[in-house]
């Protein structure tokens, strides 16, 4: 079984990228940002641990977490992101590692697992390989201010708090620049992958 960790900046096009992967190569996927917001969800690990330290200010009247305050905190007090980290990401671990042996046991030739904080969290050595989608820094903004309904002051806010993507290109086995459209992105995962076989 081979793992491909696919990382980038918010709003930069991971998604497109595991799609196009199981898609064309057959690979099975799973986004760790989906994991977590499921596990924000009533009765979630991570919904308890949140409302046991932020209070029940963060929970909205439908008994949900307020997702905006959560980011705010996020986004604006350096010291709370750090302690959500420490708690959050070895529950997300162990949930990759379960996925990982789930997969091997039946036979899975290739896995990606879309990965946002993948450098920050330190999960390097989970993969065979790692790759960084990126795009131009405007468009990222343009992106994320559209797909959230950010302000421009907003959207910095949740860009800066993540490694840069010169960084993480500089630490990649493979980059792909997330424009032009499926087709594009198609292409350049297909020059990735030339040649091998999962």
């Amino acid at each position: 079984m081979y793992i491909i960790g696919l990382t980038g900046g918010i709003s930069c096009g991971k998604s497109a990228v595991a799609e196009t992967l199981q898609r064309y190569v057959g690979a099975v996927t799973l986004d760790i940002d989906q994991v977590t917001r499921l596990l924000l969800e009533p009765g979630g690990e991570l919904f308890e641990i949140y409302v046991r330290h932020f209070g029940q200010y963060v929970v909205t009247r439908q008994g949900m977490l307020n997702r905006r305050i959560i980011g705010e905190i996020i986004f604006n007090h350096p010291d709370e992101r750090a302690w959500i980290d420490s708690v959050a990401h070895p529950i997300l671990l162990q949930k990759a590692r379960d996925f990982l042996v789930d997969c091997s046991q039946i036979g899975t030739r290739l896995v990606v697992l879309e990965v946002p904080l993948l450098f920050e969290a330190g999960w390097e050595k989970l993969f065979d390989e790692i790759w960084t989608v990126y795009i131009d820094g405007q468009t990222q903004i343009c992106r994320l201010m559209l797909r959230d309904k950010l302000t421009e002051q907003q959207a910095l806010a949740r860009i800066n708090v993540q490694m840069s993507s010169q960084e993480m290109i500089a630490l990649a086995d493979v980059v792909i620049k997330s424009c032009g459209g499926y087709g594009a992105i198609r292409r350049q995962v297909a020059a990735a992958l030339r040649g091998r076989s999962f």
